[in-house]
């Protein structure tokens, strides 16, 4: 068989096997110079898909590299503000114990006071700190809202939420970045939550429940003894027992004996460690510890007593199991719930909102909000019930109307409150409330408390005793909110650990990552510089070849 081929043919053929020759040649070249060995996905599409995936996974292990170098900034912020919040706690628990010596003048508690006034801003300034980014430390989520906020009466108040912003950290791991200050600042175990009240020298506190005899009350002048506060010691048991039976009356018996009624007057002195027995004249007073509370009694005669007629001068007068009303009976029951109440500063009227008395407990305990609420006035006497804290898509809890004349009370959730004129006809003006709850207290409302009490307490034996409380309480509080502190501070520190082994996890995962691209990608240079040798070997092969058979022709073959 002949097969005939044309010179145009010939020529093609010549030419598009060199081409093709030229083209290995020119990819081979490329792959030594860039060190890849595929240039396009049609060099080898599985390892090209592979690739793709390894390149994505290694953006997601980039971006999980800058959240844990994020995430440990911003816990290395933390840390080294709560260090420094623990340094100032720990020179005001140095400054309240200083101040509970009884032997100090006025002045040098006005010192202490002093100090702990700068103390006090130090410690609001670490509780208001920033981030790099501008944001809140101890707001929550509220990065951008100014968490610790003092009020006119200088209690204060906290205005971010209970949130804990994250970052994630690894494909199945997330580290909080933040600690709301609510957690770390305000829900400090507080140990003082009973009020205590001297007979009907107190009209802030209710009558004792037992049936009173009709002697005339004693001038609070002529009180001889005095009972602390209280301090929490067992809270279940304070929980339990003593609200349970609560209000109970205190009262002495005799000049060293007293007893404790519950409020259906049952005798209930027996559950006191030594049954209701004292020693007046003991040096630092008696100690009584009932149903987890620990209470201080103090006995302080007057000039001209006579300390072996304490009988008469200590013991109330009145029916067996059921004492008289007199300097030296007491009601002992839970504090009620306070109310910190701030006024916008872009109000249109001087109305301003005060008190805070819970009418109804069963109403408040269910649907008062915790975090507090805002009142916000639609004219001058309508208002709407926000939760705290407010953002614009806040739905309204409820509304309610203020009615004159002034100034008016009106009720939120069981709680009543007062307003002192008309809020503005426009609108506008809100009122932030927050309730003040006893079992819990913040710890600058702690120390506000305490530096008070060394402003105005007198260098009297009674003034001695009130200090002497509040230092108590004080301590005990300060105790529970670096021990509050500590354990965030903890957590912190699992957070820190957390992080240097997840971003060691990372970078070994990130290695084995880029030796699997590397195995994909990159160019075997003894092969492909052996293979360059051939194919250049080969197209010199075919252009020689093809100048040959490009010069063969018919007229070559006429003689």
């Amino acid at each position: 068989m002949v097969m005939r081929i044309s010179s145009i043919q010939a020529f093609n053929n010549g030419v598009s096997g060199l081409g093709r020759n030229y083209s290995n040649l020119i990819r081979t070249q490329e792959q030594i110079s860039s060190g890849n060995r595929i240039l396009t996905p049609a060099d080898d599409p599985v390892a090209s898909v592979r690739l793709l995936q390894l390149e994505q996974q290694q953006a997601v292990l980039k971006q999980y590299s800058d959240n844990l170098t994020a995430a440990k900034n911003s816990l290395t912020q933390e840390e080294t503000t709560l260090n420094s919040v623990n340094t100032v706690l720990q020179r005001v628990r140095e400054l309240a114990v200083r101040a509970g010596g009884g032997s100090l003048s006025s002045e040098d508690r006005n010192s202490i006071a002093k100090e702990l006034s700068e103390r006090e801003a130090e410690l609001l300034n670490l509780m208001n700190s920033r981030n790099a980014r501008g944001e809140y430390l101890f707001a929550g989520n509220l990065g951008k809202t100014e968490p610790f906020v003092r009020n006119p009466d200088g209690t204060y108040s906290y205005f971010g939420d209970e949130g804990q912003r994250t970052l994630q950290v690894a494909s199945s791991t997330n580290v909080a970045i933040n600690d709301n200050g609510r957690r770390l600042f305000e829900a400090v175990t507080n140990a003082n939550r009973v009020a205590n009240g001297n007979g009907v020298n107190n009209p802030a506190l209710p009558s004792p429940p037992l049936p009173a005899t009709t002697i005339p009350a004693v001038p609070a002048a002529d009180q001889r003894v005095f009972i602390s506060p209280g301090l929490v010691e067992d809270n279940r048991a304070f929980n339990s027992d003593f609200r349970g039976g609560e209000p109970y009356s205190l009262a002495f018996v005799s000049g060293t004996e007293f007893r404790i009624y519950d409020a259906s007057g049952a005798d209930v002195t027996s559950e006191i460690p030594g049954g209701g027995k004292v020693d007046p004249l003991v040096n630092g007073g008696n100690v009584i510890n009932f149903r987890g509370m620990r209470f201080q009694l103090d006995v302080v005669l007057k000039d001209g007593d006579n300390p072996l007629d304490l009988d008469n001068l200590l013991a109330d007068t009145g029916t067996p199991g059921a004492p008289g009303i007199g300097t030296h009976s007491f009601t002992l029951q839970s504090a009620s719930t306070e109310f910190a109440v701030t006024r916008a500063s872009t109000n249109g009227s001087a109305a301003v909102v005060a008190g805070g008395n819970v009418v109804n407990q069963a109403v408040f305990d269910s649907q008062f909000p915790t975090s507090g609420v805002v009142l916000r006035f639609t004219d001058d006497s309508n208002y709407e019930v926000y939760a705290q804290p407010v953002g614009p898509n806040s739905p309204v809890l409820t509304t309610g109307t203020v009615t004159a004349p002034y100034p008016a009370t009106f009720t939120v959730y069981g709680a009543e409150f007062s307003i002192s004129g008309p809020a503005a006809a426009a609108g506008g003006d809100e009122f932030g409330v927050q309730p003040q709850f006893q079992e819990q207290r913040s710890i600058l409302n702690t120390i506000s408390r305490l530096r008070q009490a060394l402003e105005s307490s007198p260098t009297s034996p009674a003034g001695n005793l009130a200090v002497r409380d509040e230092v108590a309480i004080a301590l005990k509080n300060l105790d529970n909110g670096m021990g509050k502190v500590l354990e965030v501070q903890t957590e912190i520190g699992a957070r820190l650990n957390l992080i240097e082994t997840t971003g060691t996890d990372n970078e070994d995962v990130t290695l084995v990552n880029k030796s699997v691209q590397a195995e994909l990608r990159e160019l075997d240079y003894a092969e492909a510089l052996s293979r360059l040798s051939f194919q250049t070997i080969i197209l010199e092969a075919a252009q020689q070849s093809y100048v040959k058979i490009a010069g063969l022709n018919l007229f070559n073959q006429l003689r």
